[in-house]
C-alpha cells in the first residue's frame, strides 16, 4: 500500500533493529548455534507450568488488577523484606507489569520531560535510550570501568548537570554481569542526597549472583530506596521470559506517577501467569527453585569457562547474571560487529551467534574500552553449552583476518 502523503520525521531517527533481533535472524538464516539472545533453551519448572494451568482451569483468565495479583504482590513484599530489610507497601508501592521493560518504559514516560537529561551507565541494555528519547529527554552516557565494569562514582559526579533528571543503573549489569557493593551504594547516596535526581535500578538478574556474593541492590540502602525505583523480572528467575511478568518497587508518591502511565499502557498482564507464579512460589518446589537458582546458573558459567581454559579466549568471570563477556583480541583484531557476523555465517556445522559488546554503548565506544569483546548467553542446556564451547574453541584456533 502506498502512502498518499509525506511522512513526518521519525521520532527515533537513529534507532534501527536491535542487535538481538539482528543476530538471531542471522543465526536462523545460516543455521548457526544461537547463544546470543538472553533466554534459556529449557522449560520453566514443571510445578510452575502446572500451577499456571491450574489457574487457567480455575477461571483466572480475565483482567488482573492494574497493580497486579494481590497474592503475588504479597510474596514480592515478603521476599524483598527478607532479602534487604526494606518494606514496600503491597497496595501502593509494588506494581506488576508486562515484564520489567514495560514498567521501565512507563517510568521514563512518567518522569522525563523535554530538556531533561538521563545518565546511563554503559555498557547498558538498549531499552533506555529510545524510551528516554520518546519522552523528549536526552541521555548522557557515563562509562563503567573498562576492565571491571564496576561503577565509577567520580565519572558520575562529573556528569551531573542542572538538567539531570534521572540516573539509570543496571545491576547485575547486562551485558557484563558486574555487581555492586554496599560501599558503592553509600557513595551513590552521598553523591545524590542533596539533589532531586530520581534513581532507576534495573535489577532483572538480581538474585543470580555467583561465587557466594550477596545479591545487593538499591533496596539494601534505605536512603536510595526512598528516592528510587527497582525493576525486576520473573521471566528471568523462572526460565519463562516469554510470559513477560515483571514488577516495579518504589515509594508511593513515585509509584503513583508510574501507574498513571501503566494504567493506559499495559494496564494489566497475564492473569493466569501471575496467579500461577504466586501459587508456585509458595510451594516447596518454588522455594527450592529460588534457593538454588544462583547455584544453578553459576554451574553453567563454570561449565562454559572450564571448557575454554587453555584457549586464546580471555575473560573476567561474570560476577552475576547469565551472560559472560569474552575477549578475542589475542587472535583477531577486527571489530566486534564484523567478527560476530562472520562467525554466524560459518553455518550449520561451525557457526555461532554471539552479541557484540559495542552496541551496548549508545554513543559509541569510549576511549580505553575494547572493541574486541562479545557477550555469550550461558542460560542453555548442557548439550548446547558443550556445542558452543567446541565452536568457540574452533574459532580461537583459526586465525581469521
Amino acid at each position: 500500500m502506498r502512502h498518499s502523503g509525506a511522512l513526518s520525521p521519525s521520532k527515533l531517527p537513529s534507532i534501527g533493529t536491535t542487535i538481538f533481533t539482528e543476530m538471531s535472524a542471522l543465526a536462523q538464516a545460516h543455521g548457526a548455534l544461537n547463544m546470543s539472545q538472553g533466554f534459556p533453551d529449557f522449560d520453566p519448572p514443571h510445578a510452575l507450568r502446572q500451577a499456571v494451568t491450574d489457574a487457567m482451569n480455575a477461571g483466572q483468565n480475565q483482567y488482573a488488577p492494574m497493580a497486579g495479583n494481590i497474592a503475588l504482590r504479597e510474596w514480592i513484599a515478603q521476599d524483598v523484606m527478607t532479602r534487604t530489610g526494606c518494606a514496600y507497601d503491597v497496595q501502593n508501592e509494588i506494581t506488576v507489569g508486562a515484564g520489567a521493560s514495560s514498567l521501565l518504559f512507563a517510568t521514563f514516560q512518567a518522569f522525563v520531560k523535554p530538556g531533561d537529561e538521563v545518565i546511563v551507565l554503559a555498557p547498558a541494555y538498549d531499552l533506555y535510550q529510545p524510551a528516554v528519547e520518546l519522552a523528549g529527554g536526552t541521555i548522557r552516557v557515563v562509562p563503567l570501568d573498562p576492565l571491571s565494569y564496576h561503577m565509577d562514582i567520580s565519572a558520575i559526579s562529573d556528569a551531573l548537570r542542572p538538567e539531570t533528571r534521572m540516573l539509570v543503573v543496571n545491576v547485575p549489569n547486562n551485558p557484563t554481569g558486574s555487581v555492586w557493593s554496599m560501599e558503592d551504594l553509600e557513595a551513590l547516596h552521598q553523591l545524590l542526597k542533596d539533589t532531586d535526581i530520581l534513581i532507576v535500578s534495573d535489577e532483572v538478574y538480581g538474585p543470580l549472583q555467583h561465587d557466594g556474593r550477596q545479591a545487593i541492590g538499591l533496596s539494601h540502602h534505605l536512603g536510595l530506596a526512598s528516592r528510587g525505583l527497582v525493576a525486576a523480572s520473573f521471566g528471568k528467575l523462572l526460565h519463562a521470559t516469554g510470559w513477560k511478568i515483571g514488577y516495579l518497587l518504589g515509594p508511593e508518591a513515585i509509584m503513583k506517577e508510574v501507574r498513571k502511565v501503566h494504567q493506559y499502557d499495559v494496564f494489566s498482564t497475564g492473569a493466569p501467569f501471575q496467579a500461577g507464579i504466586a501459587s508456585y512460589l509458595q510451594q516447596p518446589a518454588g522455594r527450592d527453585h529460588m534457593a538454588t537458582l544462583a547455584e544453578f546458573y553459576q554451574a553453567k558459567r563454570n561449565r562454559l569457562l572450564k571448557g575454554l581454559e587453555g584457549s586464546r579466549w580471555s575473560w573476567q568471570p561474570a560476577e552475576a547474571g547469565y551472560f559472560q563477556v569474552l575477549d578475542y583480541s589475542a587472535f583477531d583484531q577486527r571489530d566486534d560487529r564484523t567478527v560476530t557476523r562472520t562467525w554466524c555465517e560459518l553455518g550449520v556445522d561451525h557457526g555461532i551467534a554471539l552479541i557484540p559488546l559495542s552496541p551496548f554503548y549508545p554513543t559509541g565506544l569510549p576511549a580505553g574500552h575494547s572493541s574486541q569483546r562479545v557477550r555469550v548467553c550461558f542460560a542453555k542446556n548442557d548439550a548446547t553449552l558443550d556445542e558452543g564451547i567446541e565452536r568457540l574453541l574452533r574459532i580461537s584456533e583459526t586465525i581469521l583476518t
